[in-house]
């Protein structure tokens, strides 16, 4: 019922060991029909190993991305688009997921589906965040981050912080058929689909980590720590990134326009704010700012994001 799509590029170090976390799932042998590894070109002996492994779990399906579009969000829809089951859960290639991760997801998404009837749907969890051997060095993102754990309840902050890992998730294909195809817009395709869900089914928090989320030197994305001190020495770079970040942001907004005129919703608020913030007056956006249409989660933030409203 669960097709897992595990996204790979050059994940040689740690793969083994997070495909052997996923098989030692409580509810691996039960529910999951494939575990589609989905490659972006890898050149170091990610192949080999699946193969290996493949040769003692015929669940395990290689999958070539042959698209010309790459990078991990393109890459995580690709695989996307191969799925066939029911269900869906994405896998990073460096994590290591906790026993209990396939069948507690399983039974809350089941719970919520009697609950909605077919709906879109997407549950998701916390994660314990750990260094390369695996100790922990936070026991919860949202502590880590210091970003509060009902923050995906509401829409109008959701689509301007995500807080919903592609690692936690598991979703159903009634979501999935909602979401796709991802738009190039999109900031990453699990922000994409937890806004989907939210907008038009049930997002819910499993509050419980699932995973072990590792943190080395070539995650493709990675955790940024803040602390208050490593915050100010390092604001102007800090300022950069959400400047970047943010006119992102302002794209996926618009890509979201689109959708709800496509799926008949009533315009947003903020969603539209977002998309035509860029043509507002400076006493417009700081009005959006006072009235918190526009907003973060904690302080750093907010003041990043009055200096790139007035930049942009």
């Amino acid at each position: 019922m669960i097709d897992i799509v595990l996204a790979t590029y050059n994940g040689e170090s740690f793969l083994a060991e997070q495909i052997h976390s996923i098989q030692n799932n409580s509810g691996y042998k039960k529910w999951v029909s494939r575990l589609l590894v989905v490659d972006d070109g890898s050149t170091d002996a990610t192949c080999s190993i699946v193969k290996e492994l493949s040769l003692h779990d015929e669940k395990i399906t290689w999958i070539e991305n042959t698209t010309n579009q790459h990078g991990p969000s393109n890459n995580f829809a690709f695989g996307l688009a191969q799925t066939q089951s029911q269900y869906i859960m994405l896998s990073d290639q460096d994590d290591v997921w906790l026993p209990e991760k396939i069948q507690m997801s399983i039974d809350r998404i089941k719970q919520l589906e009697i609950e909605s009837g077919s709906v879109p749907i997407l549950v998701f969890s916390d994660k314990e965040v750990v260094d390369e051997q695996l100790k922990i060095i936070c026991s919860s993102y949202f502590k880590l981050q210091n970003i509060a754990k009902n923050w995906h309840l509401t829409f109008e902050q959701l689509c301007q912080q995500n807080v919903v890992s592609g690692c936690t998730m598991l979703f159903n294909r009634v979501l999935l058929n909602k979401a796709m195809p991802i738009p190039e817009q999109a900031y990453m395709h699990d922000w994409w689909l937890a806004l989907v869900a939210s907008r038009c089914g049930k997002l819910e928090l499993i509050d419980k980590p699932l995973i072990k989320y590792r943190q080395h030197n070539n995650n493709a994305i990675g955790l940024n720590q803040r602390s208050k001190l490593n915050s100010i020495i390092r604001f102007y770079h800090y300022l950069k990134q959400f400047e970047q970040s943010f006119l992102k942001i302002i794209e996926q907004a618009k890509a979201f326009e689109i959708f709800e005129q496509k799926n008949g919703l009533i315009s947003n608020k903020t969603i539209k704010s977002l998309a035509n913030v860029r043509d507002l007056s400076k006493r417009q956006k700081i009005a959006l700012l006072i009235n918190k249409t526009i907003t973060r989660s904690h302080l750093l933030g907010k003041v990043a994001l009055l200096i790139v409203l007035l930049k942009i």
